[in-house]
């Protein structure tokens, strides 16, 4: 059970390998140990959900449905204040990323982390009606230099900030798939580099100040599309593409998540006419 609990953690970055959700959890904790978690509580409500559902059992031993809930706890812990509201709050979205992802899937489109977005979305709708109280926004910390934003873009997937803990977790994903290792930090320079031409041509945009955000989307439309199979050309294409619509909805002041790596990702496998395997 607490391998699949793992296994599940690791999806968020494409992987169905126990011990990289084990450095994941482990990286969540040193970041802050109400992270560590609300991954905890999200996955596991999302993976009971599924068990009691009797969601495909291939798909839950790989993870494939707690990973959502991993992810939304903790955004939920990482935006709101620790307390028996968001307790309760992140145990119901757990369940309900599990059920949306199952939703998702018999539409035939890979459910990525819209169930995340989703559950992220309504928390800031209508939480505060239900007693979820929001944490200080902490200034971004990714477009300090490039280095800095290579390695803090990965962790900050999941709201990991320190660059020291993303570069760990780099180095657990090499060793277990160097070539999606080297598109994680391509997707992740692509968004510096792109922040930097954006700030010089256009100093007044402010874009400097979404570099987290932008960084985040790249990176994850490099993994999703190099796991499904792309040709090179089409993972650049996916992962500018993800860097733009990031850059437009942050200036514009929506906040989207993860929306404009679902968004790229799902339009470059439907132009490319991959078949997806649900």
């Amino acid at each position: 059970m607490l391998q699949r609990q793992l296994t599940a953690m690791a999806q968020i970055y494409f992987q169905d390998s126990p011990v990289f959700g084990a450095v994941l959890l482990f990286c969540l904790y040193l970041s802050g140990p109400a992270l560590a978690l609300g991954c905890v509580l999200g996955v596991g409500c999302a993976s009971v959900a599924a068990c009691a559902l009797k969601f495909p059992e291939g798909r839950r031993h790989n993870g494939l449905y707690g990973f959502n809930g991993a992810l939304t706890g903790i955004g939920l812990c990482a935006t709101y204040q620790l307390g028996g509201a968001l307790l309760i709050w992140g145990a119901m979205a757990g369940v309900l990323t599990a059920m949306l992802t199952r939703l998702i899937e018999r539409m035939r489109i890979p459910p990525l982390t819209l169930p995340f977005v989703l559950s992220m979305w309504l928390a800031a709708a209508v939480g505060s009606n239900f007693g979820l109280q929001g944490l200080p926004r902490a200034a971004g910390i990714c477009g300090a230099t490039a280095f800095t934003h290579l390695f803090c873009s990965l962790g900050e997937a999941a709201f990991i900030g320190p660059a020291p803990l993303g570069m760990l977790l780099w180095t657990a994903l090499a060793r277990r798939d160097w070539n999606l290792a080297m598109w994680a930090l391509s997707g992740a320079a692509l968004s510096w580099l792109g922040i930097m031409l954006a700030s010089w041509l256009l100093p007044a945009s402010g874009v400097e100040a979404h570099a987290a955000g932008a960084g985040i989307n790249s990176l994850l439309a490099a993994l999703a599309l190099h796991t499904h199979q792309c040709r090179w050309p089409w993972r650049l294409a996916g992962t500018a593409l993800s860097f733009a619509l990031a850059a437009i909805l942050g200036v514009a002041g929506l906040p989207c998540f993860t929306a404009p790596f679902i968004l790229a990702t799902w339009l470059v496998l439907l132009t490319t006419h991959i078949k997806v395997n649900i």
